[in-house]
């Protein structure tokens, strides 16, 4: 699955999202004896690039392997037509050579696009070349002698035969540098670079991708010294990697450079041990997977069953397999920069399997010919793949215990995804995974006037689909009349927003689409305003890192996606951006640390076809007067990399003063008002800790206690075991504590879990039928608890949600029940207004009712064991008794 966009999405997300739940829901050493594989550094893909080495720096290199495989049907004209203009100079180009690539769905175990080449040719004499393509996404590149190449992300539209695109190319620019080791700066020689141009603007959860020929590769010289030329003038990422060292990743990289460019790398960390077989003999080829990084890294076992895997520091799950037997370690391995965990044993049992049937939601058909991806849960690996047969069944066998998500894809269905697959040693696990179909949004972009809108781009956001499963959004342009058609969508929620050419934000709808039915969403767009400016350091001078000024709509309502608006700041501190009328507050911020305070906001009003300008100020990001800094440290006093950490004061509530990660050091840092005390809680993995009353200007040790684990079993109130359940093991206060819980499935009548924080926590379980129970636990760090839950009897809400104005039924409304502070139960609202709230515990309970476009209804619902209570039509537009 795609889990390495987490990071980003938990860094800009987190916040809001509690806020919904406070209203809604929940020098390696090899072992002796042995000659073990050892893993190569850590890449996004299996080709590796290997340079030459030689005493001067590499300027440009082209790897070894290249070449992207066309498509297996290519497009005609018929299919309709990407027109790329090529130029230089503002005149045309002749025989500058463009290369089309599709980007296709993402490999759900692997997080990476599948890229094809979906056409070439040679500009003409008036500097344009005809590319037949489809609708979807793109990646166009064009180069000519003597000129940088250029890369840009394009999307040929649905409903549009032709699509036109423009590129310049200028003559390019180089980048030069050195590479250090982190800490101790000095040289690190031979450091493989890889660059890559941003094809647009991205979100911040995105990611700068490009098929492997279209990367520039260069590497740094013995004396760690490097310089690339022949770049085009934009931002670009850039990736290092060296053996012993863990990856070091730029995002933002702006060409032309204003200076060198210091990239510092941290050392890397070991994992190194012995699989064993169930006899306890050494087990020679057995195949290592080590799970945690941006890649999964695989190792096999040399003769006296000995390994050593180089990993990036963080949190890493070890399991083995060899033949039909296979292994896991039963807590994950810690590994710091630099640091070695030694002596991992993993001993080798029957290997355990998941199988089941897909079929269509509606029909209940099999779903022939789906493809099926287990992975790790939440994390990249290929753990196995099925293709299902004329029965709609599927068996991915040879997996050690542990936890796995499932995707599940067929053409002409929504994908599926199911998470926290519980295995135990030998077990075999039913699954049935429904597939929804697609269906189709159409509509009409108008301005105020009621004059149709053509050219304007109408956009599917991904804001509801699960984590993991997104890829490049649809989009659509209108054409003469204004008319715009999106088909293939997957049903349920969908969030649109329609912008006018170069505009920075514009007009959200969200709505429900049914499977196999058309839906309709109507846009009227103002005229654009121009918001320009300058962001300065409060010293006077420009900002040296990069800058983002973000545009907030201040209006009621739920925000979409293309709502807010975004800008890059030049390297002289000014930005411009194009919004739709209205309100704006506007903030700076730096957005590769998040931990550095932002601007202090200022409120602007954009009107149509008028330019407003604004001044903000930044702190230096050397300025630490607000910063609170701190570590991180294990039980064992050891680094606690990639920890979570949050500060929370007396007067923060079910919202925390701030999120933070820790580094591959176990650092962190953040601005924090300097009025603030706060508490200080981390936690990685069940590992939890805390300091108390920490104040800016400070340093704080926050030193991890050991985790806990829990055994039990569910049973029904006749004491008959329960076969086949989901597991929630919550925070007893979820708002003030940083550890993070995904639900596990559990095929059997028992359970266990191994990484549980030593402090009070409640259980939930819900059986396959709907029943629930719930119970609590006080855990002693590093102790072990068993646990019976009971299902009890339990009552069902249901009704209709409905506008309070016209009566109309409401569809995709957010139905929550508020039973407890960590107990949230959740629905959604069908095409017909209807929802079904099931396995509720008897009492007195909160309703809350949120229509898509932001209108909400309270109620207070008094609850019977075994009650089925019928609301009748639920008025939502306001709160309601």
């Amino acid at each position: 699955m795609r889990k390495r966009t987490l990071a980003a999405v938990v860094a800009l997300g987190l916040g809001f999202g509690l806020l919904l739940l406070s209203l809604h829901s929940r020098d390696a050493q090899t072992p002796s004896g042995d000659a073990p594989a050892m893993a190569s550094s850590p890449r996004r893909t299996e080709r590796v690039f290997r340079p030459e080495r030689s005493g001067e720096p590499e300027t440009r290199a082209i790897p070894e392997e290249a070449g992207t495989p066309p498509l297996e049907h290519p497009a005609t004209e018929a299919d309709g037509v990407l027109l790329v203009e090529v130029f230089a100079k503002e005149r045309p180009v002749p025989g500058a050579s463009v290369r089309l690539y599709w980007r296709g769905p993402r490999d759900p175990n692997l997080g990476e696009a599948a890229w094809r080449l979906a056409g070439s040719g040679s500009t003409d004499a008036r500097g344009q070349v005809r590319l037949p393509s489809r609708p979807g996404s793109y990646l166009v590149t064009a180069r000519a002698p003597g000129l940088a190449t250029q890369s840009r992300d394009v999307v040929r539209p649905q409903g549009e035969a032709l699509t036109r695109l423009r590129l310049t190319l200028e003559a390019g620019h180089s980048l030069s540098g050195r590479t250090v080791v982190k800490g101790t700066g000095e040289p690190l020689p031979l450091v493989e670079l890889s660059l890559i141009a941003h094809g647009r603007k991205l979100k911040p959860w995105e990611e700068v991708e490009a098929p492997l020929e279209e990367r520039v590769f260069a590497h740094s010289d013995a004396r760690g010294s490097f310089r690339v030329e022949g770049l085009a003038a934009g931002t670009w990422m850039l990736r290092a990697e060296a053996p012993g060292h863990g990856p070091e990743l730029l995002v933002e990289v702006r060409i032309p450079a204003e200076g060198p460019l210091e990239i510092a790398l941290s050392r890397a960390g070991i994992i190194e041990g012995f699989v064993m077989d169930a006899e306890g003999r050494p087990a020679p080829g057995a195949e290592v997977r080590v799970s945690g990084g941006v890649t999964q890294r695989v190792v096999t076992t040399g003769q006296g069953g000995g390994f050593s895997a180089e990993v990036e520091a963080g949190t890493h799950a070890v399991s083995a397999r060899r033949g039909d037997e296979a292994g896991a370690l039963d807590t994950p391995v810690v590994v710091a920069a630099g640091g070695t965990v030694r002596d991992v044993r993993v001993r080798l049992g029957a290997s355990a399997l998941i199988e089941g049937r897909v079929v269509a939601r509606t029909s209940q058909a099999p779903v022939v010919g789906a493809t099926v991806d287990i992975s790790p849960a939440g994390a990249n690996g290929d753990s196995g793949r099925a293709v299902t047969d004329a029965e709609g069944r599927f068996t991915v066998e040879g997996l050690a215990p542990g936890l796995y998500d499932g995707v599940v894809a067929a053409k002409g269905f929504s994908e599926a995804i199911r998470q926290g697959l519980t295995l135990a040693p030998g077990e075999r696990f039913l699954v049935e995974f429904e597939l929804a179909g697609t269906g189709a949004v159409e509509g009409t972009v108008r301005d105020v006037a009621g004059h149709p809108l053509a050219g304007v781009g109408v956009v599917v956001s991904d804001r509801w689909a699960p984590e993991g499963l997104s890829s490049t959004p649809a989009e659509a342009r209108t054409n003469a009349e204004g008319h715009y058609r999106l088909e293939g969508l997957a049903s349920g929620r969908v969030a649109l927003f329609a912008h006018r050419e170069g505009a920075s934000a514009g007009q959200g709808h969200s709505l429900f689409l049914e499977e196999g039915r058309t839906a309709r969403a109507d846009f009227t767009l103002e005229e654009t305003g121009t918001l320009e400016g300058v962001v300065r350091l409060a010293s006077g001078r420009w900002p040296d890192k990069p800058v983002q000024v973000y545009a907030y709509p201040e209006r009621s309502g739920i925000l979409t996606d293309g709502d807010s608006g975004t800008a890059e700041v030049g390297s002289s501190g000014t930005f411009r951006m194009q919004l739709p009328p209205g309100p704006y507050e506007i903030m700076a911020g730096y957005p590769e640390d998040d931990g550095l305070a932002p601007s202090e906001p200022v409120t602007v009003s954009v009107e149509p076809g008028k330019t407003v300008r604004v001044e903000l100020t930044l702190e230096a990001p050397e300025n630490t007067r607000n910063l609170l800094r701190g570590r991180v440290l294990e039980p064992d006093g050891s680094p606690s990399p990639s920890a979570m950490v949050i500060g929370q004061g007396p007067a923060d509530l079910d919202m925390p003063h701030f999120w933070a990660r820790s580094d591959v050091e176990g650092r962190f840092q953040h601005a924090i008002s300097e009025w603030a005390t706060l508490t200080v809680r981390a936690s990685n993995g069940g590992r939890i800790g805390q300091v108390q009353e920490a104040r800016a200007g400070q340093e704080v040790v926050v030193r991890l206690q050991p985790a806990a684990s829990i055994r039990g079993r569910v049973v029904r109130a006749n004491g008959a075991p329960v076969r086949g359940f989901t597991l929630s093991v919550l925070p007893r206060e979820p708002g003030s504590s940083p550890w993070m819980w995904s639900d596990q499935e559990f095929p059997a009548d028992r359970f266990e879990v191994k990484d549980v924080p030593g402090e009070r926590v409640k259980l939930e379980a819900r059986s396959r039928d709907g029943a629930r129970g719930k119970a609590e636990v006080t855990l002693a760090p590093g102790a072990s608890a068993e646990v019976e839950i009971l299902l009890g009897d339990m009552a069902r809400l249901s009704g209709r949600a409905v506008d309070m104005t016209t009566g109309a039924p409401l569809a995709g409304a957010s139905v929550f029940v508020s039973v407890d502070l960590a107990s949230r139960f959740h629905a959604v609202s069908g095409a017909d207004g209807r929802f079904l709230v099931e396995g509720l515990p008897a009492g007195t309970h909160t309703l809350f009712i949120f229509s898509l476009n932001g209108a909400r209804a309270d109620r207070t619902v008094a609850l019977m064991a075994g009650q089925s209570l019928e609301l009748g039509d639920v008025p939502v537009g306001a709160s309601a008794p």
